[in-house]
């Protein structure tokens, strides 16, 4: 085709029988192309995994390169890919045992790629499969997205961005969703408000620009015309929603935040999803998940902390932009090292009260001082789990 150049097709001067021939080679080299990478890409890592790297050019997508190969390994003959088949139907079944036959299945009912989705999905929603909650931190979202520049669109693409999750996870078999915003009022303000030794109080910070308070309202509203359980409680934060939420469903949870704090939360049966970025496919178009997950096990390895552990961390450390004093002239990495030595911040004061060496003179005098904070400190810390958790999340 030398009418192709770099991102152009030149189309000057066809008429509709030469239209129609070039329309038919494109759409033979799209149905092939990611079949195509694919095959490049199991035998390059054949060879090895430097060669799986250097073959292809730098600007190309790895995500795309290691889905191509993950289908191609799925179906390695030539037999077991079905012309009739889109390559995303393919992708999309290529983890099943059954994967030819439910190809096949799609097939024979003539459906289209989304309406094969839409298949999995309602045959997902008949199975007694088991349930899996999508707690989303919407305050933090949004908040992001408006002090990123997002302004008045802030809900439409909060909102989106939800859906869109929802929906590709649904496909790998979340059953429920709950999304949760700040109620009004703090009772951890009120812990603050009458004492006298707190230099700064819990969260002390402007208004919020009256704008952001609409875009919060709609984003509410957008989501819960979606058919998705919105939830606020007064008195608390949404980081005590998500954490009741964990700590009380009947399955497994994903808390989608990036919001440390939530880190309490992880357990065998919680996780995290930190974020989900969406770009279009570079062959099909079709807007793609990149996940970022957290599990108990990786946040322990990277930190050396367990979850239940991590409360305790952050009394000591303490936080400065939510106003929470920890123990003076002890950082991040001090207030690590505190926690896996000793394990607790009640142990770290009674060593520090019966002259521990391992503690340093400065850092046993802080602790000591430190006693008679630690109480209201741990209440501003900890996220609450036993909050009330409605039983209309399903989807």
């Amino acid at each position: 085709m030398s009418r192709l150049h770099d991102l152009f097709l030149d189309c000057k001067g066809l008429g509709i029988a030469a239209l129609e021939t070039t329309a038919a080679d494109l759409a033979f080299h799209q149905r092939g192309v990611n079949w195509w990478i694919g095959d490049v890409a199991v035998a390059a890592e054949a060879i090895s995994e430097k060669a799986l790297h250097q073959v292809f050019p730098e600007w190309m997508s790895p995500d795309l390169i290691s889905r191509c190969k993950a289908v191609a390994k799925a179906y390695p003959r030539d037999e077991d890919r079905n012309p009739l088949a889109s390559w995303t139907i393919h992708m999309r079944e290529a983890g099943r045992p059954d994967r030819i036959q439910r190809v096949q299945a799609h097939i024979d009912a003539g459906r289209t790629s989304d309406e094969a989705r839409q298949a999995n999905q309602q045959e997902l929603a008949k199975s007694d499969r088991p349930r899996w909650l999508l707690a989303f931190d919407v305050h933090y979202y949004a908040h992001r997205h408006y002090f990123s520049g997002a302004g008045v669109e802030t809900a439409m693409q909060v909102a989106e961005w939800i859906n869109r999750t929802v929906e590709r996870l649904k496909e790998k078999g979340a059953t429920d969703v709950l999304c949760a915003f700040e109620g009004r009022g703090s009772f951890r303000k009120e812990l603050t408000a009458g004492e006298a030794w707190i230099e700064h109080r819990y969260k002390d910070r402007p208004q919020k620009p009256d704008d952001l308070k609409h875009q919060l309202q709609l984003v509410r509203d957008l989501i819960e015309g979606q058919g998705l359980c919105c939830i606020s409680m007064d008195g608390y934060e949404a980081d005590d929603v998500l954490a009741s939420a964990a700590a009380q469903f009947p399955g497994k949870t994903t808390v989608v935040t990036a919001d440390k704090d939530l880190r309490q939360a992880l357990s065998d049966t919680t996780n995290i999803l930190l974020d989900v970025t969406w770009a279009p496919d570079e062959t099909s178009g079709e807007m793609m998940p990149d996940y970022k997950w957290l599990t108990a096990t990786a946040h322990t390895e990277a930190t050396g902390i367990r979850p239940d552990q991590w409360a305790e961390f952050q009394i000591i450390m303490g936080d400065n932009v939510d106003g929470i004093q920890g123990v003076a002239g002890i950082g991040e990495k001090g207030a690590a090292d505190l926690i896996k030595q000793f394990g607790s911040v009640a142990e770290c004061i009674r060593a520090a009260k019966a002259d521990d060496p391992r503690i340093k003179a400065k850092k046993r005098e802080a602790l000591i001082e430190f006693e008679g904070r630690h109480d209201i400190t741990r209440k501003l810390v900890t996220l609450r789990t036993d909050l009330p958790i409605p039983t209309t999340t399903r989807i």
